[in-house]
């Protein structure tokens, strides 16, 4: 009992700052990088800004301002160091912005294969509506019926339909980290929610790669710094024709388009368009194949046609 006029003093509350949660991450750590989060998605005249809500966190839950801070600004691991106290082996990352990696690290950098969660980026409109078919599915309705009859409702792939329920509504990539870049093979769930499956170099899309667009178009083939680049074949939905052949810096340079009477034209292109002087006219019923000219959107037959520009052919491959 403290005597009269006297203010009777508290002993400072003793935090645990490397105690673990069930989660394996620290629990005041976790705390406050959850609080931040609540923090981050209020209306942008709500929110706090950093040192603000660091301020107010650390006075309140009486913990540390700096680890307060470091929560905030670098986010939170669980898992496996090195000597150095880098991230090394497997584990689990939550950053500041919402985003989550799931994986291995090499070093204090992901590095291996691992998930990672663009939670910040949200949800597209077509994961938003599949999320809302998901909730309506009857118990009885199979996989397969759910995914034909929400692509032909929402007018989309197939393909991505079955990607949200596969890789869930949020962007994310699944595959191989080099140095903290997407290297090697992985998938790649796009934030419009288009998906890309194969082959990274620097976080761009390098290599053999197919990649399945919202409406159900699909390019597979080479890809070079982010760009359809190389021999690939561009296909449009519901068997309306393609492209194939030699593409560079994403634009179709030589080759074959396909059109969706089987008519196909062979030649160069310009800005995805026919534009060659001396293209061929292939006609797979007919078995003929004309010479002519493919110019801003028209084809004209060369004049004076000899016998030889009337020759039985096979439709390209």
């Amino acid at each position: 009992m403290a005597d009269d006029g006297e203010v009777e003093e508290t002993e400072p509350i003793k935090i645990d700052y490397e105690e673990l949660g069930p989660t394996g991450f620290k629990k005041v750590e976790h705390a406050v990088w959850t609080a931040y989060q609540v923090n981050m998605k209020k209306p942008e005249d709500e929110r706090q800004e950093v040192d603000a809500f660091v301020d107010e966190y650390a006075e309140n839950n009486k913990i540390d301002k700096a680890r307060c801070k470091f929560v905030c600004t670098l986010g939170i691991y669980a898992g496996g160091r090195d000597e150095f106290n880098q991230r090394s082996g497997k584990g689990m990352a939550l950053y500041p912005s919402g985003d989550t990696y799931d994986g291995e690290f090499f070093e204090g950098k992901k590095n291996g294969r691992g998930v990672y969660v663009f939670t910040s980026m949200g949800l597209s409109e077509i994961d938003k509506a599949v999320q809302k078919e998901q909730t309506a599915k009857k118990a009885t309705e199979s996989v397969e019926d759910f995914t034909r009859r929400v692509s032909e409702n929402l007018k989309v792939g197939h393909i991505i339909v079955e990607s949200i329920l596969e890789y869930g509504a949020l962007p994310c990539y699944h595959g191989e980290y080099i140095h903290g870049l997407r290297n090697g093979d992985g998938v790649m769930k796009n934030k419009d929610g288009s998906l890309y499956k194969g082959q990274w170099k620097h976080n761009k899309r390098h290599g053999q790669g197919i990649y399945y667009y919202v409406n159900g178009d699909i390019y597979s083939g080479m890809w070079s710094e982010g760009l359809r680049h190389g021999f690939g074949t561009y296909s449009f939905e519901g068997g309306q024709g393609s492209y194939k052949g030699q593409w560079e810096k994403g634009l179709f340079l030589e080759g074959h388009w396909n059109m969706c009477d089987d008519i196909t034209f062979e030649g160069k292109f310009e800005k995805n368009a026919p534009s060659d002087d001396n293209g061929t006219m292939h006609f797979p019923k007919s078995g003929l194949c004309v010479k002519g000219v493919y110019k801003k959107g028209k084809w004209a037959p060369l004049l004076h046609m000899a016998p030889s520009d009337l020759v039985k052919d096979e439709l390209p491959i």
